[in-house]
């Protein structure tokens, strides 16, 4: 009997210590946080976190169970972006918001792990220029256990159990920013443009290679009508992109190009077959200086559509380019081509 007296105070002692040491020595919040250096601008990296839609890309717990299932809701980016998930015991289950942003500075983010009884944690990207490429960020997992004793005590633990992957999450988040292609925008302005009447041929090409034949023909058209009638260019010539080929089933789609001159008359008289009197819409424009041959032109879009998305920026109408010189004079690393394309501020 004594023995048994012994092990009941023992007892006893041991569940008031442990109560005692989580109530008087044990914290309710609790912050997890680990930091790492990408080697970007910080405009990028915060791209990149501002969305729970890219949050698998280099999130550490995928990998932990293949067959769990993601959606995503609300917007792309931003205050709202949310994604849900369902998973094995390891990964759990719940939903996670984009609740507050602050640009290029911070992403927090609001969980409810609908596998632990609706518990809720927050997480922030603090974002932290170290120099114009260089960025730091700390990803910070805070939780509130409001008073749960046992949660204190895996409180107490969450540094050595979270830290780990929230590295291995860092790590990868520099691996994805980092493999993002850079892309050089001094070249690029934004610009307003206004009316311009032009003179032009609408053509149509099913091969890129048959483009370039097709635009000088046209612009040879409409020259010869211009000097029959004594009229004067007020651009150089241009090529307005009305449909761009892309894959369709069974080939490549064509290309529908507005070969044009702009002229500052306002109603002709002789203007027959194909070439016809329009008018290129001014307005909002983001231009793009490109210098060599024409065939970069596919990497010049490239780098416009980069700017856009990274400037707030949509296109809004066909783009258009304006060759400055002509080829016949300079040399192909000579040549100067000027691309706009009408734009409008993402809401």
């Amino acid at each position: 009997m004594r023995v048994f007296k012994y092990l009941f105070f023992a007892l006893l002692f041991l569940i008031i210590g442990f109560y005692a040491y989580g109530l008087f020595l044990l914290k309710d919040e609790v912050t997890v946080s680990r930091e790492t250096t990408i080697d970007r601008p910080v405009k990028v990296v915060y791209k990149t976190v501002n969305s729970m839609h890219n949050f698998n890309q280099w999130s550490p717990w995928p990998k932990m169970d293949p067959d769990a299932e993601f959606t995503f809701q609300g917007p792309e980016t931003g205050v709202g972006s949310q994604m849900t998930w369902s998973g094995n015991q390891s990964i759990g289950s719940g939903v996670q918001t984009i609740v507050e942003t602050v640009e290029n500075k911070l992403v927090k983010t609001k969980t409810v792990f609908k596998s632990k009884d609706n518990a809720v944690s927050h997480t922030t990207y603090r974002l932290t220029p170290i120099d114009e490429d260089t960025t730091k960020v700390e990803w910070i997992y805070e939780t509130d256990f409001d008073g749960d004793i046992l949660g204190r005590y895996v409180g107490s633990m969450l540094d050595g159990m979270l830290g780990p992957q929230y590295e291995q999450g860092l790590q990868k988040l520099k691996e994805v920013v980092e493999s993002q292609p850079e892309y050089d925008f001094s070249a690029v302005s934004e610009d307003t443009t206004a009316n311009q009447n032009i003179l032009f041929i609408p053509i149509e090409v099913n091969s890129q290679s048959e483009i370039s034949g097709q635009l000088s023909s046209a612009f040879n058209q409409i020259m010869m009508f211009m000097e029959r009638n004594q009229l004067e260019a007020a651009t150089s010539p241009m090529a307005i992109y009305q449909q761009v080929g892309a894959d369709v089933e069974g080939g490549f789609g064509s290309w529908r190009i507005d070969a044009a001159i702009g002229v500052n008359v306002n109603g002709l008289s002789g203007v027959t077959g194909e070439l016809q009197l329009g008018q290129l819409a001014g307005g909002q424009v983001v231009k793009y200086e490109q210098l060599g041959s024409y065939s970069q032109a596919e990497k010049s879009y490239e780098v416009i559509d980069a700017y856009l998305q990274e400037h707030g920026l949509v296109a809004t109408g066909a783009p258009w380019e304006v060759y400055i010189n002509d080829p016949s004079q300079v040399s192909e690393a000579e040549l100067v081509t000027h691309i706009y394309q009408p734009v409008k501020t993402v809401q």
